[in-house]
């Protein structure tokens, strides 16, 4: 589920560097519940490229969705926050997307 997402991402040259985590929960049947929002972000100087790279994320969750699931799964991630974050760094002199995600705890 989770490399779903992250398959569709392509962040803008330039990027290294920047970080966005979003908070969001999909229902059962795979598809956004409310909007997703920012819980963390690092971003740099140029406002320019700080908008293309949110717009990067926010272009991968909307191509990545509706998710594909199982009942069983569909059932067991419905409505728990999910923390993807999307980060750009530098590995062996080459920009290299740094991608985590996780399934947050329902009270």
């Amino acid at each position: 589920m989770f490399d779903a997402i992250f398959a569709c991402w392509q962040p803008p040259p330039g990027s290294a560097g920047l970080t966005l985590t979003l908070s969001f929960s999909i229902r059962k049947n795979g598809t956004l519940m409310g909007k997703p929002r920012a819980t963390f972000s690092h971003m740099g100087d140029d406002a320019s490229l700080n908008r293309v790279f949110v717009s990067s994320v926010l272009e991968a969750l909307d191509k990545a969705l509706p998710m594909p699931l199982s009942d069983s799964m569909g059932g067991a991630i419905a409505g728990r926050p999910l923390f993807p974050r999307f980060r750009c760094g530098f590995e062996t002199n080459n920009l290299k997307a740094r991608r985590s995600m996780q399934v947050g705890d329902v009270p």
